[in-house]
């Protein structure tokens, strides 16, 4: 199983349904544009913390009912944002929990809406949950469909990261007129990771986007590595998802220790 597959399950599934699916609630409160990106802005690197319940290499991660608990104790423990899979066959999440998360009193950060998206109204489902930005994968869509994603989160106020791979994934990225761009470490198609992947194509981008490094990132020396090659942050998962103490292991990731600094 790989990106192509997942990518041709989502294009079905949406061939199939008629407008954009109700998740009966109305969104809390209008996206206010620049969440997401202004939490990511800082003097040192951000944390994106990402819940997801499964992965189709590591299997289960996450109960699902300890889920909302889990980005609480993120928040609480210093991550800038907060990464929620919507995707169920293959990452065991869904748009109904990144709403619930969304809408939770006690995640004080911006939360991404993390999916494969293939058409504009999942954009539309997205901002319908609440979340404050969306995750677009380039090598998942052609050129014309990328800048229409682009837009239409936009016009919704919300960010988008836009996940590259490849240095031509960069330039297809900045043509489309992405502010925020990722650089995965994971290649989707083997799911083989690489942290150097971040270092060779960071200088790919230009001064004025934000960066982040996706996936590989296993501990504070990690995190300090990216930062040193110039990223605005990093979205970090499994590695605090197999954690004993996610609180105590993101509190060492970012260098602090509970209740005080280092």
């Amino acid at each position: 199983m790989h990106l192509d597959e997942i990518v041709a399950r989502k294009r079905e599934d949406w061939s199939r349904i008629t407008g954009v699916p109700s998740l009966g609630a109305a969104r809390p409160a209008p996206a206010v544009p620049g969440t997401f990106a202004a939490a990511l802005r800082g003097a040192e690197v951000s944390v994106i913390a990402e819940v997801k319940p499964k992965s189709p290499s590591k299997g289960q991660l996450l109960a699902p009912e300890r889920a909302a608990g889990q980005a609480r104790t993120y928040a609480a423990a210093g991550a800038s944002a907060v990464s929620v899979l919507a995707d169920t066959p293959y990452f065991g999440g869904s748009p109904e929990l990144v709403a619930e998360i969304a809408a939770d009193p006690q995640v004080t950060v911006p939360v991404l809406y993390k999916d494969f998206l293939v058409d504009v109204r999942q954009v539309e489902l997205a901002h319908r949950t609440g979340a404050d930005a969306v995750l677009l994968i380039v090598r998942a869509v052609d050129d014309a469909l990328l800048k229409d994603l682009l837009q239409t989160a936009a016009g919704l106020g919300l960010d988008a990261l836009v996940e590259t791979f490849t240095a031509q994934e960069i330039e297809r990225a900045l043509a489309a007129g992405a502010t925020i761009v990722g650089i995965n470490n994971r290649d989707l198609q083997t799911f083989s990771v690489d942290l150097e992947n971040s270092a060779r194509l960071r200088a790919g981008i230009p001064a004025g986007v934000l960066t982040v490094s996706e996936s590989g990132i296993g501990g504070r020396a990690d995190l300090e590595r990216v930062a040193g090659h110039g990223f605005d942050a990093a979205l970090i998962g499994e590695n605090l998802l197999g954690a004993a103490d996610t609180a105590q292991a993101l509190s060492a990731l970012l260098g602090v220790t509970v209740g005080g600094t280092a």
